[in-house]
């Protein structure tokens, strides 16, 4: 019966061994993650770079 549990578990046999759900959802977690720092990081560019816009525009005009 233990081994029906443990064989329940296991989704797929790969070359480096047995894939469980868990591993999956870890790794799921693991990519959420990075997709994250990911998207945090493109937002910080963006404020920097429209902060630079609004500092160094030049609002005087030459005639």
């Amino acid at each position: 019966m233990n081994n029906l549990f443990f064989a329940a578990s296991v989704l797929f046999q790969s070359v480096l061994g047995e894939v469980t759900d868990q591993e999956v959802f870890n790794s799921l977690k693991l990519m959420g993650f990075g997709m994250l720092g990911i998207l945090i990081v493109m937002v910080l560019i963006w404020i920097v770079i429209a902060v630079l816009n609004r500092v160094t525009s030049g609002k005087s005009e030459e005639k």
